[in-house]
């Protein structure tokens, strides 16, 4: 017996959920990409992973910004709607925000289970041997 699922058995939202997720997991591929020091370089884990959030939430207003400026017929339209458009992304990102973090809350040990790791290996050398 087979566990293969036949493309015909796939919904159309099952699809767009796999195909959002499949995006999420990209970017958030490359922001670890970006987290990881290069060779010889002594910035801290914690910084590197602030600075990339910052570009990464500011990369995600700059697109969501030109995603809603694409909707509309000029400047003065897209001003006009600036209230509705905030509310409505600020909702968005505040529900995925919470959702994600709850989960962060129910598998912390699991998630950051080698933070203990990575934490030794960037200062095995602050003592002596």
């Amino acid at each position: 017996m087979s566990n293969r699922i036949d493309a015909t058995d796939v919904t159309e939202e099952e699809a767009l959920n796999a195909a959002f997720f499949d995006r999420a997991d990209q970017f958030i591929k490359l922001a670890n990409e970006f987290c990881r020091p290069k060779t010889g370089e002594t910035v801290e884990p914690g910084d590197r992973r602030g600075q990339v959030s910052s570009a990464m939430l500011f990369a995600a207003a700059r697109f969501n910004t030109w995603v809603s400026a694409n909707t509309f017929k000029d400047g003065k339209e897209m001003q006009d709607a600036k209230d509705q458009v905030m509310a409505y992304l600020v909702q968005q990102f505040q529900a995925m925000l919470e959702d994600n973090y709850d989960e962060y809350c129910e598998q912390f040990d699991n998630y950051l289970r080698f933070r203990k790791m990575e934490d030794f290996h960037t200062h095995k050398h602050d003592h002596d041997h």
